[in-house]
């Protein structure tokens, strides 16, 4: 790397409130969350937090009998944990640079192992697709 002082180390490594909203990047690479509510995050993904925040592992019927069967089926098998209450949580997914999507009503296909977190009122699915004579599942948010 380099030299730093003091006073550059902070700067360039301090926490930097970005007025983002429910999402901001806190780094490349570490995903802050103001939570006022609740939101969906990868099982594992957390690394840290601050505040009244409550964590439950997503019920395995809890999105309904098909979105069970489709993780099955499809081997999107990504769990969520469900975060609720007041807060900053921190996620992080090993290593992997995080980038916000703001979908405004549009839709994306993602590896559901690429999703980090989405908020509760999102509409997701998993759906199959077809590539290379392989059929390949997939979350559509």
């Amino acid at each position: 790397m380099g030299r730093y002082t003091l006073e550059e180390f902070v700067s360039s490594t301090g926490e930097k409130d970005h007025g983002q909203g429910f999402f901001e990047l806190e780094s490349s690479r570490i995903l802050e969350v103001d939570l006022e509510g609740m939101v969906w995050t990868k099982m594992g993904a957390m690394i840290a937090y601050n505040g009244n925040i409550k964590f439950t592992r997503e019920g395995i019927l809890e999105h309904g009998v098909g979105k069970f069967l489709k993780k099955t089926f499809t081997g999107e098998g990504v769990r969520l944990t469900k975060a609720e209450g007041n807060g900053y949580l921190y996620l992080a997914d090993h290593g992997k640079k995080v980038t916000i999507l703001e979908l405004g009503g549009d839709s994306i296909f993602v590896n559901g192992n690429d999703l980090l977190a989405f908020q509760d009122g999102v509409k997701w699915d998993i759906k199959m697709m077809r590539k290379n004579n392989r059929h390949d599942g997939g979350w559509v948010v």
